[in-house]
């Protein structure tokens, strides 16, 4: 197939054997529909960890440095962040899914702030208990490290 037979048939053209077919406008506006639904639900209707807050000890992975203790809180589909550890970031939208046998729940969360850059969080929870990992990346985009354990907390 040359040139412009691919043009005429909705291929594009890409070298010698490097033919492709195009992606229509359809298959985009339809993920991105679904995108949006999903979080309009976990922003209306929460998630399956709403409603539960857990006390977490968060430690650097490096030699000389003291672990901090602080709150992780679900709520309205959102994870915000208390105590210590919040310094700044704003609460952002979890997503969370079924541990497939590994755990009750995995989620993850990215929360920013204009002055001390982006944290992502990664988890796992074992019926009262909560673990993972934390990865701040910097302004100057060095990331750091972090993991983390916790229980529920109790009212």
């Amino acid at each position: 197939m040359d040139i412009a037979a691919a043009a005429s048939t909705g291929y594009s053209y890409r070298g010698p054997s490097k033919i492709y077919r195009r992606e229509g406008p359809i298959k985009k506006i339809f993920l991105a529909v679904i995108a949006a639904a999903s979080l309009a639900y976990a922003k209306f209707f929460g998630g399956p960890m709403d409603g539960t807050s857990w006390d977490v000890k968060v430690s650097p992975e490096s030699l000389f440095s003291f672990s901090q203790r602080g709150t992780l809180v679900f709520e309205n589909g959102m994870l915000s962040l208390s105590g210590r550890l919040a310094s700044g970031f704003t609460p952002a939208l979890y997503l969370s899914k079924d541990g497939r046998g590994l755990a009750d729940q995995a989620w993850n969360a990215s929360l920013s702030s204009a002055q001390d850059g982006i944290i992502n969080w990664q988890g796992f929870v074992r019926g009262d208990r909560i673990e993972g990992i934390a990865v701040w990346w910097t302004k100057n985009g060095k990331p750091k490290r972090f993991s983390f354990k916790g229980r529920r907390k109790t009212a």
